[in-house]
């Protein structure tokens, strides 16, 4: 996508694409399907319990927002984009690993 701010009125079709989430260990996979969209029109943002997906090809406009349900750390996110199928991979917070140790005197 260009420009975060694109006109999103230029689309013909609005569309939901297809995904699937599920828990793996400590993370939380999210697989979306994109056909014949190109890397450079995806855009992505991640908060640490919601995710919005826009992607654009042709007259179609790709939107998806998601509440996970659990906390999430965004900036471990990974991603693998290949033949119009996107992985996504979210390390699920673990808040005994930012909490902090008292010390025993």
């Amino acid at each position: 996508m260009s420009t975060e701010n694109e006109n999103t009125n230029n689309y013909q079709y609005r569309v939901v694409p297809k995904y699937g989430t599920y828990l793996e260990n400590d993370k939380v996979i999210l697989q979306v399907a994109l056909p014949g969209v190109s890397r450079k029109d995806i855009e992505m943002k991640a908060l640490k319990d919601y995710f919005t997906l826009k992607a654009s090809h042709g007259d179609t406009l790709y939107t998806l927002d998601l509440d996970f349900g659990v906390k999430i750390e965004p900036e471990s996110t990974k991603t693998l984009y290949e033949e119009g199928l996107l992985r996504v991979e979210f390390k699920r917070y673990n808040p005994l690993e930012h909490a902090y140790t008292v010390p025993i005197q």
